[in-house]
Parts: structure tokens; sequence; C-alpha cells
């Protein structure tokens, strides 16, 4: 629900600020990530607005995990925005937390996987090994989430001049009005299958 006040402002009567939001920061779902089952097709994010999970083959879902996924909340709720993560306007919960350190690895690979973008052309762009001990040191989970947003901005720049398959229109990544913007994707989870870290992204419908 929502209203106008008298200089012409939409205000919603569940939004942030509200005692109805409060309630639900307070008490916030279980990510979708500690389930070990398929992504939800929608969630919410904590002002209440819908996104929808970006499809995965069915090998690159959670049941199919190796490892436990590393997942990412902000102020207690889970996902947080690209745009956010890319501007370092968030931090994630638990930030310092050394992700990769009990597994005693030096480098990893992250792999993007977008629907309509053929992995195999634009494997280069999609595909990644990381070096999770910068510096001597391992990667902390804000580190890892800043990994994957920058190599999704760099994904996004690069497909978005060019056409995504026919069937899969309603997910082209685009830097225009129509399609998805770097701005609509929120990042959920990064999950282990086989050998790499696939993330999990919604977009904000």
């Amino acid at each position: 629900m929502s209203y106008t006040t008298s200089h012409g402002v939409v205000l919603h009567a569940t939004g942030a600020g509200t005692g109805q939001h409060r309630a639900r920061a307070a008490d916030p779902p279980i990510h979708p990530s500690a389930m070990r089952n398929d992504m939800p097709q929608f969630f919410m994010l904590s002002d209440q607005r819908p996104i929808e999970h970006v499809p995965r083959p069915p090998r690159l879902s959670p049941p199919q995990e190796s490892i436990e996924a590393i997942t990412f909340y902000a102020h207690g709720w889970p996902g947080v925005r690209v745009k956010d993560i890319l501007k370092n306007t968030v931090v994630v919960d638990s930030p310092n937390d050394l992700v990769f350190e009990e597994r005693g690895w030096r480098a990893t690979i992250l792999h993007l996987e977008w629907p309509g973008y053929d992995p195999v052309i634009y494997h280069n762009l999609m595909h990644q090994r990381i070096d999770v001990r910068p510096n001597g040191g391992y990667m902390s989970r804000q580190d890892f989430a800043t990994r994957i947003c920058f190599r999704f901005l760099n994904f996004h720049k690069h497909v978005s001049e060019h056409p995504i398959a026919p069937g899969w229109e309603q997910w082209a990544l685009t830097s225009g009005l129509e399609g998805i913007r770097v701005r609509d994707v929120v990042l959920l989870s990064a999950h282990y299958y086989t050998s790499v870290w696939v993330p999990e992204f919604y977009v904000i419908r």
C-alpha cells in the first residue's frame, strides 16, 4: 500500500522506516542457499521488492554442490545489490571472514553463468582464475563479493553490446532502458561445483 503526500512524494506503507519494515528486518528469512535445495524462483529484498532467480543448468544447482556455499547478507538480510558493492556503499555481514582459509587453496576458479550467452563463445569473460591469497593473506568475504561484482560488471559491459540467444530475451543484459542493467542485479551466494565457484544472481523485477 502507498499514499502521496501534499508535496507529491509517494510513501510506501511497508517501506523502509515503517513499523512493518522494521518487524521484517528483525526476523529475516533463512538464506535460500542454506536449504541445499534448488534456489527459489522468487525472493524478496528487505524492502519487499520482488527479485527473480537467474536460471541455471541443473548441474549448477545447490543440491549438486560439493562444499558449503559462501553466502552474502547485508544487515541480516540475504542478498546484496551488485551496484552497492561496486560503489562501496554496503559492507556484507561478517565481511572479514576468511572464506577460503580452511580449504588451504592458493587459487580457485570463478565462473559466471548467464542464460542466453554461450559459455563457449564468452568463456574468457565468464571464466577466471583468481588468487585467494592476495598479498599472502586469505581473501575475505567482502573481497570475494567485490571480485564477483567487478567480474560481472566486466561481463555485462561486453555482452550488452551483443544480441542474446533467441528465447532468452527476458534475461538480456543491457545498458539501456530495456533489459537488465547492473543496478538490477542482486548477489545472494556463490556455490562450488566440481572445480568452479558459480555466483547465484537474482534480478529486481
